[in-house]
């Protein structure tokens, strides 16, 4: 077939590629993604030189031959690499990606490197690759493991404008370290993967000025082990201005996620806050014990959409009387595994012009608060409410729901022996039977 374009060999349990196919000089595109018994790849690619797309995402490729540097019609490479505990000597002496192979391939648009956890391959041979991808004019799609902080100054990031001028990255910073089980949720590494412009920092220490320039330009944020850290928006607001999604987890450190008291003056950018932010997730925070501290004189959580707070041991307070508003138009809420909480909404001070809460709020789960005894302090919550979720919450003895005001709701999970333990005010439990599951 010597006039084949095009070449799908994609998800197949092929060793090797046929030597007939390095004949096929006129191919364009050849997919072998998710082919995890390819270790190697023939030096014999190089034939193919009218070849503009070489998609080996998901192999278990050791290292590229220095023969991907003549295909210089490459407009998109994508590449994963392993290295086994067994690579033996010979294999050692491979460079993951030869010297210049990269820069040879000047009509790149499209380039993504995944590596495995603990590459010390990779780790020696990142700075040269990336000394080389800085070169690439037309390059627009990058996805980097860069093991070193120090490996962003190859980059050009200041100003509004970064070079290479790339409209989509997936970068990683940081030393990988490989986990038996993530405590991740798939949900959310696909949230992240939806942005276009995503940081993950890991196991950092410091905040260093190549991460936050970066991070200007970033749309997702996650911050995976970080040691040092005690509020989240050390960072800097600014820095975070186009952020719409900001995961992080398992930062010892980290007592609150907004300090108000870090903001100068008035006039300061600072005051412009977390104001793009529409989803975030906090999870495995061993010392966290609120959400905010100190004056609340900023714009940040009023885009903020989705929020969850998964496993923190230490966390107390979620919502004060004059935070509220800065959550007027959140829509979900998930709260599990935060032991101490005893109610979401910290009444030191009354409002009597507040008759409800959360406005936009349409789903709610609150699973494993064994000391939760109230939501809101006797404020309703939002009249768009359409679920509530409760699981281990047996000191939560009412609902702020009222079958007048909260017409959507449509459906309430917990256990059948909670609910008919609840007290009402303005209705019978009964009036409410109907749309009650246990999750019994």
């Amino acid at each position: 077939m010597p006039a084949l374009q095009v070449l799908n060999l994609s998800r197949t349990s092929i060793k090797s590629l046929p030597e007939s196919l390095f004949k096929l000089f006129n191919l364009r595109r050849l997919f072998l993604n998710h082919c995890a018994l390819i270790t190697t790849l023939s030096p014999k690619i190089g034939e193919l030189e009218q070849l503009e797309v070489l998609d080996l995402e998901g192999t278990e490729i050791m290292y590229l031959p220095k023969e991907v540097g003549k295909l210089t019609n490459l407009t998109c490479l994508e590449v994963s690499f392993f290295e086994p505990a067994s690579r033996g000597r010979l294999e050692q002496s491979h460079e993951i990606i030869p010297c210049g192979t990269i820069s040879a391939l000047s009509l790149l648009e499209e380039l993504n490197i995944d590596v495995r956890s603990n590459d010390n391959l990779w780790n020696a041979s990142a700075g040269e690759v990336a000394s080389e991808i800085c070169r690439l004019q037309r390059l627009h799609t990058l996805k980097f493991h860069f093991p070193r902080v120090e490996l962003l100054s190859y980059f050009n990031w200041d100003g509004e404008k970064m070079s290479p001028s790339l409209s989509y990255f997936r970068f990683t910073v940081g030393h990988l370290v490989e986990r038996i089980i993530s405590q991740l949720s798939c949900d959310t590494e696909l949230e992240l993967e939806r942005y276009d412009r995503y940081l993950k920092y890991v196991n950092g220490e410091d905040i260093p000025g190549e991460i936050k320039k970066v991070l200007r330009h970033s749309t997702a944020f996650f911050l995976d082990r970080h040691w040092t850290i005690s509020k989240l928006s050390d960072f800097g607001y600014r820095n975070m201005l186009q952020l719409k999604c900001l995961v992080a987890g398992e930062c010892n450190n980290l007592q609150a996620i907004i300090d108000g008291d870090q903001i100068e003056s008035p006039s300061s950018d600072a005051t412009v806050g977390l104001v793009s932010l529409e989803y975030m997730h906090i999870y495995c925070m061993k010392n966290l014990r609120s959400i905010w501290e100190g004056a609340v004189n900023n714009s940040s959580f009023y885009s903020l959409k989705y929020l969850t707070f998964s496993t923190c041991p230490e966390l107390t307070t979620m919502f004060t009387p004059g935070l509220l508003a800065n959550f007027s138009n959140l829509e979900e809420l998930i709260i599990d595994y935060c032991p101490k909480i005893t109610s979401l909404v910290s009444c030191y001070r009354c409002d009597d012009k507040i008759t409800f809460i959360l406005p936009a709020l349409k789903r709610i789960s609150l699973h494993f608060l064994p000391k939760l005894a109230s939501i809101s302090n006797g404020w309703l919550i939002s009249p768009r409410l359409e679920l509530m979720s409760f699981q281990d919450c047996k000191n939560l003895k009412s609902l702020p729901i009222s079958k007048a005001f909260n017409e959507n709701l449509r459906k309430i999970e917990g256990e059948h022996g909670w609910w008919q333990e609840l007290k009402w005010e303005d209705t019978h439990q009964d009036s409410w039977d109907d749309i009650f599951v246990p999750i019994d």
